[in-house]
């Protein structure tokens, strides 16, 4: 499994978290961010909100779904009501436990997890579970859990892409809202797999716009340093690709930029030139004309989308 491959699949688990507020995205770009302790809180039955018992991480799947349900449930019954900090609680105490519950049903959903990908027939274009996998698909549905194939043979299980924003609808702040929104949005496609990108890069620029907008707005939101990685992500995967979908055709030969590529960044420019991504891609062009190898012009891009958001002195 290629390593950019492995780092995505890292963060892809701790991107199941909506609140990504520790650790980096990023490790030579990319560092898989930390993951929460897979201990669950318990939760008094008549609120979703954590107390201090703490529930064993070796619990049986049913058991994990049907604290699942109960848990939106109890949300849902409420939501209409709430004030937002008592929503962004909610939120925090039920993220938490979706990130811990989703380690644990991995785990003990490996035997067909590890084997999802053999189920794939390639002359019908589909994936055929046989019915024993099927039921255990059917029953994380109930808690909103599906499959995610994330490439090179490996399916990981993920929250549903509206898990958060279908329960919680417009009960929490407009800054969480919208960053809801967004990852729902985006995860309703497979970004990366096999070292490579899966999605378009005209899409990766307009993910960065959506980034960038979205810290305009809400510069100080507790989500602006979760949403400045996903920024700086899709910025550094638009103007150089992974390693099966590179931006150039050579990588040391900086003269070697796709001509598409080439295209798509000139009428980026053209479009959103007066926007801070258009700012960085029309220096990228304008860089790239006299830089004299790739690490260091690669570097001194990154430095400059690291600096566009960065806290004022």
């Amino acid at each position: 499994m290629s390593n950019i491959s492995m780092k995505f699949r890292q963060w892809m688990l701790v991107c199941m978290i909506p609140l990504m507020m520790l650790g980096s995205c990023h490790e030579n770009d990319r560092k898989a961010g930390n993951q929460q302790d897979s201990v669950a809180a318990v939760v008094r039955k008549d609120s979703p909100v954590v107390n201090n018992t703490v529930v064993p991480d070796s619990l049986p799947t049913e058991a994990y779904i049907a604290e699942l349900v109960r848990r939106r449930e109890a949300i849902s019954r409420q939501v209409a009501s709430m004030d937002t900090a008592t929503a962004v609680k909610m939120y925090l105490s039920l993220s938490a436990y979706v990130d811990s519950a989703i380690a644990g049903l991995m785990h003990n959903e490996s035997p067909w997890l590890d084997k999802y990908v053999e189920y794939y027939i390639p002359e019908k274009g589909i994936t055929v579970p046989p019915p024993q996998v099927v039921s255990r698909i059917r029953l994380l549905a109930t808690a909103g859990i599906e499959p995610w194939e994330v490439g090179e043979g490996y399916t990981d299980l993920r929250a549903v892409p509206d898990f958060y924003t279908h329960l919680f609808k417009s009960s929490l702040p407009p800054d969480y809202t919208a960053y809801l929104q967004l990852k729902a949005d985006e995860d309703t496609v497979l970004y990366s797999a096999d070292a490579g990108l899966a999605v378009p890069f005209s899409l990766i620029g307009t993910r960065a716009l959506n980034w960038e907008k979205f810290l305009d707005t809400y510069p100080n939101s507790a989500l602006a340093p979760a949403a400045k990685e996903l920024y700086e992500w899709y910025c550094i995967d638009y103007l150089f690709g992974e390693d099966n979908t590179p931006a150039f055709d050579r990588q040391e030969d900086l003269t070697s930029l796709v001509p598409e590529n080439r295209q798509e960044y000139t009428s980026f420019v053209a479009q959103h030139g007066n926007t801070k991504t258009g700012a960085v891609v029309a220096g990228y062009l304008q860089k790239l004309s006299t830089a004299k190898s790739y690490e260091p012009f690669r570097a001194q891009i990154k430095a400059t989308i690291e600096a566009v958001h960065a806290p004022k002195k």
